[in-house]
């Protein structure tokens, strides 16, 4: 089952409660939504933009995903060099989001 790495939302969740979780589940669950659209006839998508404020934020979002797949690519492949450098670039992520997300 698909989750939401934000927000630990799944797919069945979003569609008994008619909520979404955060904005990231957009992004995580657009081949769902697009299916549960065309579902009623819509099968144009959106061609709007995002408000500027989330633009950077979603950025932000998929840069931190995307190291910690990485980091954790890199420690299953025993490339401890390549894993500190993600380690590192993770925790500036971090600290320029104020969050720490467990990371040391």
């Amino acid at each position: 089952m698909k989750i939401c790495g934000v927000c630990g939302c799944s797919f069945d969740q979003i569609a008994k409660t008619q909520t979404i979780g955060c904005a990231e589940c957009y992004y995580t669950f657009a081949d769902e939504f697009r299916e549960t659209l065309e579902q009623f006839g819509i099968k144009a998508g959106y061609k709007g933009s995002l408000p500027k404020r989330l633009k950077g934020y979603r950025s932000i979002l998929v840069d931190r995903m995307t190291m910690q797949i990485k980091l954790e690519e890199a420690i299953a492949a025993e490339e401890y060099e390549k894993a500190a450098l993600y380690r590192d670039y993770l925790k500036v992520l971090n600290q320029n989001t104020g969050t720490n997300d467990g990371q040391q």
